[in-house]
């Protein structure tokens, strides 16, 4: 079987580097991007309908006004960092129809460089090439649905690649600093200090704190003063830094809900008699009711399980080759342990899913065929039953699998095999 779903890649690979569905997947990459970036902004001038494009007016606005970001007492409506809110307050300057049209433009940006870096990354020479095109296809409903609600998934995946290349080219500030971008957008790439650390990229750390520092306390100060300035953080740090039983920062219903595919949302619907459901209605689908501080005990064993394998699989002697299977992993743990992880956010798995698919394509590798098959199972079944699927986990579950598909590659680089 695993025979016969290599050749059947193979010739689907050969087939999109043909030069007549390399034209048709120019025209493609052209009208996709595009139709997307004008469906958000028509929709809302014909209907009025504005998803998440409402929260950022909102808190760009209130930056505009010198109102509160983060008010006192209440559950905040804009849970990024504050300093988002600055960056949201240029676009709401001129308008939500505005705003809806910039930002998705922004995200077609994103998406473009996503591809160029995702290309440069993985060292093919052309930037439309087949394992790129197939992930592509693979996450295009989680790239579909970071324009419709208007996040900013694409955005964050560019900054983190463009830090990822910045590092082999040994450029350590830069890379430490576009972190901090996106740690400024939303909190959790700051993760990827762990991994700084641990390959001692000390300048790289550095930079990133000191640019967060900026970003954070020094930046605003022209704009919200700096009493407001540290209110802000503090009030942010305050309402959305908790992980409680009851819930995560500041949405206690949805924090244990289906959508939620971190591994504290799976933990916990699975292992304690919590509700998946985040409507009024309670439903459950915990196979044992476990208590909150032996889920977190267990969750903190899967951290270093998987900590520990991603340490004893990447090799000590560095190449392009290996470094590309090590960011890709990084990107998955990220992934995987941010508190909050909706579907949108799965788009980050357009690495990894490149990565394995041109490895499959150019070695016979049946072990990550297998891998990438189970993977692609599981989304699919998302795509069918996203509701029933994504309550046990689908995504969740297949990050983990190609995460141990790349885990296991490096391995098989370190050792030779």
């Amino acid at each position: 079987m695993h025979s016969r779903l290599q050749i059947r890649l193979g010739v689907l690979a050969k087939w999109l580097d043909q030069p007549y569905p390399r034209r048709v997947l120019r025209v493609l990459f052209i009208t996709t991007p595009l139709t997307f970036t004008l469906i958000p902004f028509i929709r809302f001038l014909r209907s009025g309908t504005d998803m998440d494009y409402r929260t950022w007016y909102q808190a760009g606005q209130t930056v505009l006004h010198g109102g509160e970001i983060y008010p006192r007492g209440q559950i905040f409506q804009f849970m990024y960092p504050p300093m988002c809110a600055l960056m949201l307050a240029v676009p709401a300057f001129f308008g939500k129809a505005a705003l809806i049209l910039i930002l998705s433009s922004v995200n077609t940006g994103a998406w473009v460089l996503c591809v160029w870096l995702t290309n440069a990354l993985i060292l093919e020479e052309r930037i439309q090439n087949s394992p790129i095109v197939i992930a592509n296809l693979i996450v295009m409903p989680f790239v579909w649905s970071s324009y419709h609600l208007g996040q900013p998934s694409l955005v964050l995946l560019a900054l983190m690649l463009g830090a990822f290349l910045s590092l082999r080219c040994r450029r350590q500030f830069l890379a430490g600093a576009l972190i901090a971008v996106a740690t400024a957008i939303k909190a959790f790439p700051l993760l990827a200090i762990l991994y700084l650390i641990y390959r001692r990229y000390w300048t790289a750390a550095a930079a990133l704190l000191v640019s967060l520092i900026i970003l954070l306390f020094i930046l605003p100060i022209p704009f919200r003063g700096w009493q407001r300035t540290v209110n802000d953080v503090s009030e942010w740090r305050r309402g959305m830094l908790r992980y409680e039983e009851s819930g995560i920062a500041q949405r206690p219903a949805r924090s244990y809900s289906w959508k939620n595919q971190s591994i504290f949302g799976v933990a916990n619907r699975l292992l304690r008699r919590v509700s998946f459901d985040d409507a009024t209605n309670s439903a459950y689908a915990n196979i044992v009711d476990l208590n909150f501080k032996t889920v977190n005990i267990l969750i903190v064993a899967c951290a270093l399980i998987l900590g520990v394998f991603f340490v004893w699989a990447i090799p000590r002697e560095r190449s392009p080759q290996s470094d590309a299977g090590e960011f890709a992993a990084l990107l998955i743990l990220i992934l995987m342990f941010t508190p909050l992880a909706f579907g949108y956010l799965f788009v980050w798995l357009l690495v990894p899913l490149a990565l394995l698919i041109k490895r499959i394509i150019t070695s016979d590798h049946s072990i990550l065929l297998g891998y990438l098959f189970v993977a692609n199972v599981l989304l699919i079944a998302t795509g069918i039953a996203p509701r029933f699927a994504q309550t046990y986990g689908s995504l969740f579950f297949a990050a983990i699998v190609l995460y141990l598909a790349l885990a296991t590659n490096l391995k098989r680089q370190r050792f030779g095999s």
